[in-house]
């Protein structure tokens, strides 16, 4: 190492030290903001510097280090803002993306339990098209509605989760869940799977039943969508969103026994609704519902419910729960016979279509290109429409063929 005088040697060093950036710049394209760390590097106020020295050639590996370290971190200056665009433009092409896949499956039928592309019930289709992106999305609404944050129903976008109360008057628990494909000045669409009408996109004003049962909506966050989430986030936004816990999943508390009754047991059998067991006891299905703290009508095969019913009518009551489908319709007044006689006597102008298991208005109005599936709602719905049991009603669609839109029932 070799020492110099400023005063003397300051001026050949400089033009050394620029002859020597003067070939760095023409070999790596270095800045003139590089230009002016060379000045301030020999703008020293001591009377000595020190620069490390060779036989004949300066060593010049500390300047070269100080302009690698003054780019990289221009370098990572740059790259995060670059990554703060990449994450916004990873969200919305994977939207995008999720919305287009969705949209493949416009007109399937309604599935309960479904989740795959066989039938989908609201928050199977929800899950299956976040899971064909590999976003571990949860299966069932209670989890989703605890991710993100809550979003004003103004101030939705595009890939926003939607919430629907439950049809039970009594409290707000979620009953359904939807997804926003677009937003609009005075609405917004959404896409979901509906008991009534199967795979469907509409505009969210357009139906009167979802906004009186509006509860929320949520945005799902940016590490869901990088695939960074993981079960530490999930504890934190629970902790986060237990205001939603405790209003709209927190399960109901049971309610006691009223007077004057027994208690029976109930245990749900394959295609069992809620609507039907309280028909077979001579209950409400409100009452069912609060006797055991549910606040959906979705059932589980061998789930056991609690009734109860008066004391004097226990003998007719309790062998309910070990009799057959047409045992039970026809102890709550159903007649189970099947007859063509009311067929033949109907009009030879009209055709007629019974309802089979399975269907729903969009698959019927499928097969009759003059009306629409919201024709047979708004004529239906007041019979409690055709999804969910059909099975176990004989209704006749009367569809007048010279005057498409107009449809009866007999």
């Amino acid at each position: 190492m070799a020492y110099y005088n400023k005063t003397n040697n300051v001026k050949k060093t400089v033009q050394i030290l620029s002859f020597l950036f003067f070939v760095f710049y023409a070999n790596t394209g270095v800045s003139q903001q590089d230009t002016a760390f060379v000045s301030q590097f020999a703008d020293t106020t001591s009377d000595t510097i020190v620069l490390p020295i060779t036989t004949d050639t300066i060593d010049i590996q500390a300047y070269n280090d100080s302009v690698l370290r003054k780019k990289q971190i221009d370098s990572v200056r740059n790259i995060k803002y670059a990554l703060l665009d990449s994450v916004a433009e990873i969200r919305t092409r994977l939207i995008d993306s999720i919305i287009d896949y969705g949209k493949k499956f416009i007109g399937l039928k309604y599935k309960y339990g479904g989740i795959t592309p066989a039938g989908f019930d609201c928050s199977g289709f929800i899950f299956h098209i976040h899971r064909h992106f590999n976003l571990p999305l949860p299966r069932v609404p209670n989890a989703t509605s605890l991710m993100g944050e809550v979003v004003h129903i103004d101030s939705l976008e595009p890939g926003d989760l939607v919430y629907i109360k439950t049809r039970a008057a009594y409290d707000n628990t979620i009953g359904h869940v939807m997804m926003v494909t677009e937003k609009t000045e005075d609405s917004f669409y959404i896409i979901h799977s509906a008991s009534h009408a199967g795979l469907i996109i509409e505009r969210f004003h357009d139906a009167p039943y979802y906004v009186s049962r509006y509860l929320f909506a949520n945005r799902l966050p940016d590490k869901f969508y990088t695939r960074e989430w993981n079960d530490s986030l999930m504890k934190l936004y629970r902790y986060q969103n237990a205001n939603i816990y405790n209003e709209y999943i927190k399960p109901s508390i049971p309610a006691e026994q009223p007077e004057g009754t027994v208690k029976l047991q109930y245990t749900v059998k394959s295609g069992d609704a809620i609507s039907l067991i309280a028909s077979w006891y001579g209950v409400k299905t409100a009452e069912i519902m609060a006797w055991n703290g549910i606040g959906s009508y979705n059932l589980n095969i061998n789930q056991n419910l609690i009734i109860y019913v008066k004391e004097p009518l226990y003998t007719t009551y309790s062998n309910v729960n070990n009799l057959t489908f047409d045992e039970k319709q026809r102890l709550a007044g159903v007649d189970t016979s099947i007859t063509t006689s009311k067929e033949e006597k109907l009009d030879s102008d009209w055709e007629y279509y019974t309802v089979k298991a399975g269907d729903n208005p969009y698959a019927i109005a499928l097969k009759y290109p003059e009306i629409s599936s919201d024709d047979i709602m708004k004529k239906y719905c007041s019979m409690g429409g055709v999804s969910g049991n059909t099975r176990y009603y004989q209704l006749v669609i009367s569809l007048l063929r010279h005057t498409p839109g107009l449809v009866a029932i007999y």
